[in-house]
């Protein structure tokens, strides 16, 4: 089952990795197994079984796991290059909260080094410890916190807002688009604006396609094993943005940006980073910014007009909650009514989350822990937590689990009590998604123009789920591999009207569950 589609590449990448096993297997297999560490879950092929998984599915493939085994609380399997603990308890989610001991950190530096190519000197200023005892990658997160909220969020709220319109405006009557091809390039154009003003350099067809084939085929690119040959198409598309990047920086570019954009150039500049590395941290903040938001907002679009009941009722909440006239005669859409004004699309959107978020948070042992006293967990090991699993056990969301329910969200007596922990698309505390906010504002105002401006009809007039991109590791929102045609129709309620958004102050941020 496991070997089904996997092409010659995939056999160089694995005898690659192979070579990499065999310098460090006698290190890692040297130790014993404590009395008190999590049963290890077997693999169909003997010695690189699970290496195959992972590469053949993507992050997906520790959800596969963890269903498989969701009878144990967690459970190990052998990476060869180290152990990785997969949790399924929410009790044990909770203990992994707690201890101190299991930290994000180390993927921070992963990112920095495999996806963005940061080498040498800029490499340790980012995972050594400066005077304030933040490491570099500490302080960038400090920094960015508190321009994701706030005044800093309003501006790039409304500067996002003023894109949105025109983009949905370009479709006509009775037009084919492949909706997630547009989806894509609609997204990146509001997100990137907003965030790196006049002189982004995403504007640039050829910088987006290069930001997707680097985005699209980061598995190879992680394996972090000769990446010009075995990684070919992500190492080019990114060493392509990276010069990009490279000249926004030489323009100033930055200077007329967003807060957040400045924000993490100041810090890492301050921290002693070249430009270049400064240009390479910056081409993996692409994956923060678009990994998830773009195929968020196709599965929301899918998912409601695969639901016609569903989408009427959500388009006449908009119509009467969020639209209004203005005196230029144009229709109005309040972003910011979204939030309080909204209840059905704002829990329909967080349960297509919940039904489609494929997150898997990490933490990494710094020492080694006993977990709630009962499970060892050797220091230095990955700890995972698929989230597709947890999203569907009745401990958290009661008997109906498995269902999907738009009201889920919607306080109210008459739905399953909801515990903390069970809800993991942005991420599971303390380390949340802290642009949760802005892409929140941005799907939800792209969705509420499309639904009430237009009509979707899938190619052969039935709503078929797509295939999936396992290559793209970074996103855990189901990126659709290859073209989903619709044609479109103009809703004649609105047909002759122009529109447009607006953002209101101090309303960017949205009461969202998080884990």
């Amino acid at each position: 089952m496991l070997l089904r589609n996997i092409s010659l590449l995939d056999v160089y990448r694995l005898a690659a990795l192979g070579v990499v096993v065999a310098l460090t297997y006698s290190v890692w297999r040297s130790h014993r197994n404590h009395r008190l560490e999590p049963p290890a879950a077997p693999s169909r092929i003997p010695f690189i079984g699970h290496l195959v998984g992972l590469v053949q599915h993507g992050a997906e493939y520790f959800n596969y796991l963890a269903a498989r085994y969701q009878h144990y609380p967690i459970f190990s399997i052998d990476m060869r290059f180290g152990k990785v603990y997969i949790v399924t308890s929410p009790t044990l989610l909770q203990a992994i909260q707690r201890d101190r001991n299991l930290t994000f950190d180390p993927i921070l530096t992963i990112t920095a080094e495999r996806v963005a190519g940061i080498r040498g000197r800029s490499l340790n200023l980012l995972r050594e410890k400066q005077a304030d005892g933040r490491t570099g990658n500490q302080a960038i997160v400090h920094a960015i916190h508190p321009v994701l909220t706030g005044s800093s969020l309003d501006r790039m709220n409304e500067r996002m807002s003023r894109l949105l319109s025109p983009l949905v405006g370009e479709l006509s009557q009775g037009e084919r688009i492949d909706l997630y091809a547009w989806c894509t390039h609609a997204i990146m154009a509001a997100s990137t604006d907003a965030s790196y003003g006049p002189l982004n350099p995403y504007k640039d067809r050829d910088i987006e396609n290069a930001f997707w084939a680097m985005g699209n085929n980061l598995t190879p690119l992680l394996a972090n094993f000769l990446p010009q040959l075995f990684a070919r198409k992500a190492w080019q598309g990114r060493e392509k943005l990276v010069a990009a990047f490279v000249k926004y920086y030489s323009l100033d570019g930055h200077i007329e940006a967003s807060d957040l954009t400045q924000a993490r150039y100041q810090t890492l500049r301050s921290a002693g980073l070249s430009l270049t590395d400064i240009a390479r941290h910056e081409a993996s903040m692409g994956l923060a910014l678009l990994a998830n938001t773009v195929p968020a907002t196709f599965w929301i679009l899918y998912d409601l007009y695969s639901r016609p009941e569903l989408l009427s009722e959500i388009r006449e909440e908009l119509k009467h909650n969020v639209i209004r006239g203005s005196p230029e005669g144009k229709l109005v859409i309040s972003v910011s009514a979204l939030r309080s004004t909204c209840p059905l699309f704002v829990s329909t959107y967080q349960e297509i989350l919940r039904f489609r978020s494929t997150s898997s948070p990490v933490r990494f042992a710094r020492e080694d822990v006993v977990l709630n006293d009962k499970y060892f967990l050797k220091k230095g090991s990955m700890i995972c937590i698929p989230g597709r699993p947890m999203s569907k056990n009745s401990m958290v969301w009661g008997t109906s689990a498995e269902r999907f329910d738009p009201r889920r969200f919607i306080k109210s007596s008459e739905h399953n009590p909801r515990q903390t922990g069970g809800f993991m698309a942005f991420g599971v505390s303390p380390v949340i998604c802290p642009g949760r906010n802005f892409a929140t504002s941005e799907i939800l105002a792209m969705v509420a123009l499309v639904i009430m401006r237009v009509d979707l009809i899938p190619e052969g007039g039935a709503w078929r789920e797509p295939s999936l991109n396992p290559m793209a590791i970074s996103s855990i929102m189901g990126p659709v591999k290859g073209e989903f045609s619709v044609r479109v129709g103009l809703r004649e309620e609105f047909k002759e009207m122009t529109w447009d958004c607006e953002v209101e102050e101090g309303a960017g941020v949205f009461n969202l569950m998080v884990g």
